[in-house]
């Protein structure tokens, strides 16, 4: 049994076990801890929200970073950093999560959910897990401009 909920507020444990998730989705990630101020920033958002899996054992699981986007006609969920710790992967952990994930937006307003992803080439895995979930690829361009 998977419980999947919003991050109400900061733990060190809690941090911890996320530094580690997020190492696990990137390899610029050192493993440490998130940053208090970091996590309490996003609690406090009302536009943010970190969903946390957590098992049986209360075991962190898994992760996701959610975000509301604004434009002028509606507004779009949008995903970051959903990562399932590598021992739970194949166990529908992430499924899961991607219905939770769909199920805040839809609670938010939102019209979509919105996300990219590393190429094909880098995380097949990855990408094979979103289009078995109903998730479409886009023909877009996706830049960044670091600031």
């Amino acid at each position: 049994m998977i419980d999947i909920s919003p991050l109400t507020e900061y733990d060190g444990d809690i941090a911890a076990a996320m530094g580690k998730l997020r190492q696990q989705l990137s390899a610029r990630h050192d493993g440490s801890p998130i940053e208090r101020e970091k996590i309490e920033e996003l609690i406090e958002s009302p536009y943010h929200d970190i969903l946390l899996a957590v098992n049986e054992k209360d075991e962190i699981v898994g992760m996701a970073i959610m975000s509301i986007v604004m434009a002028t006609l509606d507004r779009n969920a949008y995903l970051e950093d959903l990562v399932v710790d590598s021992n739970c992967r194949g166990q529908g952990v992430g499924g899961q999560m991607l219905e939770a994930i769909k199920e805040w937006g839809r609670q938010k307003g939102c019209r979509r959910l919105e996300f990219t992803s590393s190429s094909r080439e880098k995380k097949e895995g990855a990408a094979g897990f979103y289009e078995s979930h109903g998730a479409e690829l886009r023909d877009t361009n996706c830049f960044r401009v670091e600031l």
